[in-house]
């Protein structure tokens, strides 16, 4: 991995960069912290497909594991930032090379103006998804997936759904599968279905009354992190599906993982730059 000159392009961080990169990475981890300690965490369920229309449905993006969020926690601890100012990578916030034992997140231009808080293409989601990859996420859409659910005379329904691969457009993923290994997913399952309502005023948050800043948000509607509880069944099925993970295409073959706005993409490589 280390037998190519490295990018002119790529440098250590400095000054504010370096400042606002290690911010970054401290708010990521109170925010891990404290989905940890809120319980904001389950385990994966499938279901039975139906065409009716839900009833007090159950609306996420993706179910964490307790393990993957320590995993996350552990993993952002040890990253190493470097800047890549290449010119040609427009709209980019960062990328990864997930088989890099050194760790490093590559910041690009548009993380630099990312907001500083939880919220859509925020500091903190950019580098639990770039972090996740490290830990074996897929890039397979950008779209903000949400996954529906609900229960109906003891069963587990919702709506069968395939969501198409944004770098392979024949190909189709089922959507609760996408939900879980997309790395996407997890940043909008923080940015947009735990993520505060409400502004920080006053040393709290006016829809829950939590004091610490960088946090989730207790009033948010998290029952999906306890399905498993009642559908051990639907679990076990789940994971058993997760067995055989979707594959990028040319599965042999080593991946950069780039976060675009508004895009993702995976990119094939030889050497790592």
């Amino acid at each position: 991995m280390d037998d190519m000159q490295e990018s002119s392009f790529i440098t250590e961080l400095s000054g504010e960069k370096l400042v606002a990169a290690e911010e970054a990475r401290t708010a990521t981890i109170e925010i891990l912290k404290d989905a940890l300690e809120k319980r904001f965490y389950g385990f994966p369920v499938s279901f039975s497909y139906t065409c009716t229309e839900p009833v007090d449905s159950y609306k996420f993006s993706c179910i964490p594991t307790e393990k993957i969020l320590r995993d996350l926690l552990e993993k952002m601890e040890k990253i190493v930032f470097r800047e890549d100012s290449d010119p040609e990578h427009i709209n980019v916030f960062a990328y990864v090379y997930p088989e890099d034992y050194n760790n490093v997140v590559y910041l690009c231009e548009e993380f630099w103006s990312a907001k500083p808080y939880l919220c859509r293409d925020s500091k903190p989601g950019t580098l639990i998804h770039e972090v996740s990859h490290l830990l074996g996420t897929d890039d397979i859409t950008y779209e903000l997936l949400e996954v529906e659910l609900f229960e109906l005379h003891g069963t587990l329904l919702g709506k069968l759904d395939y969501i198409q691969d944004e770098d392979e457009v024949e190909k189709l993923h089922c959507l609760e599968v996408v939900a879980q290994v997309n790395a996407n997913s997890l940043e909008y399952e923080f940015e947009t279905f735990i993520n505060h309502e409400k502004s920080y005023e006053d040393g709290r948050y006016t829809c829950c009354e939590e004091t610490k800043k960088n946090s989730v948000c207790g009033e948010r509607e998290t029952g999906h992190y306890h399905l498993h509880e009642r559908f051990e069944y639907k679990r076990k099925e789940m994971e058993e599906r997760l067995q055989n993970p979707v594959q990028p295409p040319d599965a042999h073959r080593p991946w950069k993982y780039v976060k675009i706005k508004n895009s993702v993409c995976r990119n094939s490589y030889s050497h790592h730059p």
